[in-house]
């Protein structure tokens, strides 16, 4: 698996090994619940390891909350990612049409306003790519931003996602996102 965007890449390297860590931490709590006793703060030795059925939900709900802070970690990089390409592009144009241009007009004061005022979630990056990448990709980034509109609002008001998805394939949809907006 190749990641092209180092920021992304980067995070999702930290977060694999933390999921990795998990797992074989977790499969050894399976044959020894005092295994929990291990890994936890001190203060909270004896807490979970003294029943099999307690450590097993402990060590499931520590894999959950480590995904679910996953997903939340890689869209929060995947959007300073492209509002910082977003900024930069913009004044680029800002700047050449300034350089250019007889007598520019306030325009783009109005639309900087408008972008950096109304335009600052994952629901107005899609907005703002929308046509601009092929569907199927952009249906994924719906379908994560769902699932992290879900996971960080307390899963509340919505349905759970229909589909989830894997680490390794959320950061192959926004790490594609981003080259395809590049390009």
């Amino acid at each position: 698996m190749v990641i092209n965007n180092e920021d992304l890449r980067e995070n999702y390297n930290l977060l694999e090994t933390i999921e990795y860590v998990l797992q074989k931490e977790v499969a050894t709590i399976k044959n020894d619940k005092s295994r929990v006793d291990k890994i936890v703060p001190e203060r909270l030795l004896k807490v979970y390891s003294l029943k099999q059925n307690v450590a097993l939900t402990f060590a499931d709900n520590l894999v959950k909350i480590a995904y679910e802070n996953s997903v939340i970690s890689l869209v929060a990089t995947f959007e300073k990612i492209v509002f910082a390409k977003y900024r930069t592009s913009y004044g680029t144009i800002r700047k050449l049409v300034a350089e250019n241009a007889k007598k520019p007009l306030d325009y783009f004061k109005a639309r900087e306003k408008f972008i950096n005022d109304n335009i600052d979630k994952l629901s107005g990056i899609i907005y703002l790519i929308e046509g601009h990448i092929s569907g199927e990709l952009l249906e994924k980034l719906k379908l994560i931003k769902d699932h992290r509109n879900y996971i960080a609002h307390g899963k509340r008001d919505v349905a759970a996602p229909a589909i989830e998805m894997k680490i390794s394939e959320i950061v192959m949809v926004l790490d594609n996102v981003i080259r395809e907006i590049e390009s």
